[in-house]
């Protein structure tokens, strides 16, 4: 099968992309308390990418085929995306694809979006895109084991079980970027 040619290094600069050093280390969490805090101003976005498929209602699919899948979320239930959509994004989008695939399934999904703030939990999005700002969460006290997302220059985001180690009152969407305020 013949597929489209699709350019990595993808520019997002109204992207926030949470990353982390494995499951349960809270990078949903952090999600969901930046659409929170960002939701009250502009409206946000959520996108959840996974390299696992998962069911999915074939009615809400907005973009796909063999290799990736795109579903709109609109289920209220405990799904990272469903929280995404719980904590006040506009709309939730979450992404099914191989890895060989995932730059053509995000030029796919950015053709749906309007230019408005991207908040995305990915583990292996960092690879073919640039966003505005990329955030590594870890639990305090645990030995990184993907240190391989530390290269793409993160910032690092602590978890002590009750709180993150950054304000996330410092978090902004100016000018069409995501960034922090220092």
């Amino acid at each position: 099968m013949n597929r489209p040619v699709v350019v990595d290094n993808i520019q997002i600069p109204r992207m926030l992309l949470i990353a982390g050093n494995g499951r349960n280390v809270g990078k949903t969490t952090l999600a969901c308390q930046m659409i929170q805090h960002l939701a009250k101003k502009h409206p946000v976005i959520g996108v959840k990418v996974s390299a696992h498929f998962h069911p999915y209602q074939k009615a809400d699919v907005v973009a796909g085929d063999d290799s990736f899948i795109v579903v709109e979320e609109k289920q209220i239930n405990d799904k990272d995306s469903s929280l995404m959509l719980q904590a006040g994004a506009k709309k939730v989008y979450f992404v099914m694809s191989e890895k060989e695939t995932l730059s053509q399934a995000i030029n796919e999904l950015l053709k749906l979006l309007p230019d408005q703030l991207i908040v995305c939990e990915s583990g292996g999005l960092h690879k073919i895109a640039k966003p505005g700002l990329f955030l590594f969460v870890n639990r305090k006290k645990k030995e990184i084991t993907k240190s391989h997302l530390l290269e793409h220059d993160p910032l690092r985001v602590e978890n002590d079980g009750s709180d993150f180690s950054i304000d996330i009152n410092s978090i902004i969407f100016e000018d069409q970027r995501v960034s922090i305020k220092r």
